[in-house]
């Protein structure tokens, strides 16, 4: 489904099939100068059919768009070399091109493997991932060339102005990006509505959770009348959804510090095996692997945060993280 939302500035819902997410909100906002596409899909068929179809039903030239990715997941980045014309650019913050570039070498995975053996996983479970994982399967070619931004960055379309806004959390280098005459927000999956981006710990990144909750603190200020999300319904409260953001985190560390005290010692593999999960499953043991990979990271991120702040300890036996009270 594509619709004009405000003035020059259209939605083209992309779907995401057989994937919780659904859908992914990409946004077409025609310029005076140029263009703007906001994040792509999936590199599948699929995706990429239903993205050019809205592109046509809008009347967009490509070679007169750039591209412009919240962040680096393939449900946002994989098709953009596909959609691209030869004088469209791709730009992405500097940070999260430095892990896409990285997700592009060998030893990405080998250094993925030693984290999954460090939070618990089998050798088994991690071969499954592997194989199934979008970032392989869905992922822009290697030799996308990218035009890395920094915070604060302005794309002068003509007509509409948009800055980028530096989020980390959800990645290292996620960005907004946000139209201060209209005050319109294009939040990526920094903020979705209708469920909770996930959280997870990537290499070099020492608290997740605690960059996440620091950037919704710094989107407290920013004035906002319409925010845009890039999954599920698109539009809704930012301020409301912050809070709720934030209660919702608040109570998951409750949970992760409650399932270890008493003198617990437990992996993050464990942990998350205990938690409570918005799934329509019987037991842990019925997670498909790729929801075990992101219910484990999700409890990791925050297992680091507790053990960041003094919470809890974190120690290393035989190459395996375990958590346990102070």
């Amino acid at each position: 489904m594509t619709r004009e939302i405000f003035s020059n500035i259209y939605l083209i819902e992309v779907p995401l099939p057989n994937n919780p997410l659904k859908n992914l909100n990409s946004y077409f906002i025609k310029g005076k100068k140029r263009n703007l596409l906001i994040d792509t899909g999936f590199n599948s068929d699929i995706c990429y059919e239903a993205l050019v179809q809205g592109l046509d039903e809008i009347g967009a030239d490509m070679g007169n768009t750039d591209i412009f990715l919240t962040h680096l997941h393939s449900d946002h980045s994989g098709l953009s070399k596909r959609i691209a014309s030869e004088s469209s650019k791709i730009y992405i913050s500097s940070i999260d091109k430095m892990y896409l570039e990285y997700f592009s070498k060998g030893d990405y995975w080998d250094d993925t493997k030693e984290k999954f053996m460090n939070q618990g996983f089998s050798e088994d479970e991690f071969i499954m991932n592997k194989e199934t994982n979008p970032i392989i399967k869905y992922s822009p070619p290697y030799d996308t060339v990218y035009v890395e931004v920094e915070n604060g960055h302005v794309f002068d379309l003509g007509g509409i102005n948009l800055e980028t806004i530096l989020t980390p959390g959800h990645t290292p280098g996620h960005m907004c990006l946000y139209v201060e005459e209209e005050k319109i927000l294009f939040s990526g999956d920094h903020i979705i509505f209708d469920i909770t981006p996930n959280i997870s710990p990537l290499p070099g990144v020492t608290d997740s959770l605690g960059s996440y909750l620091e950037s919704l603190e710094k989107l407290k200020t920013l004035d906002v009348s319409y925010t845009l999300s890039s999954h599920r319904n698109a539009m809704g409260d930012d301020k409301k959804r912050i809070r709720e953001l934030i209660d919702h985190h608040v109570e998951r560390l409750d949970e992760a510090y409650s399932i270890i005290k008493d003198g617990k010692r437990l992996t993050a593999y464990e942990v998350a095996s205990k938690m409570t999960w918005s799934v329509r499953l019987k037991s842990w043991n019925d997670f498909p692997p790729h929801q075990k990979w992101f219910a484990v990271g999700e409890a990791a991120a925050h297992l680091d945060y507790l053990v960041q702040n003094r919470k809890i300890n974190m120690t290393k036996e035989n190459n395996i993280n375990i958590y346990s009270t102070l």
